[in-house]
């Protein structure tokens, strides 16, 4: 799956206010598509710059050995 970067105009209203709340700094989300077709964006705190960069650089690992595989 590739990332996705959006334009801050292709967002909801209602994102665009949640986002408005949210602290200054760079804070990461996950994003859940519920059974009821819904989705749920969820602030997470704990998740640091230094830890989003280790995930980042596992999962390019993760999707260079798939991609051997096949």
């Amino acid at each position: 799956m590739d990332d996705i970067l959006l334009e801050r105009h292709e967002l909801g209203e209602r994102l665009k206010a949640w986002l408005a709340g949210a602290p200054a700094e760079a804070f990461a989300i996950s994003l859940e598509q519920l059974s009821d077709g819904r989705v749920l964006l969820r602030p997470l705190p704990e998740a640091s710059p230094e830890l989003l960069a280790r995930l980042r650089v596992t999962m390019a690992k993760y999707r260079e050995a798939l991609m051997n595989l096949t």
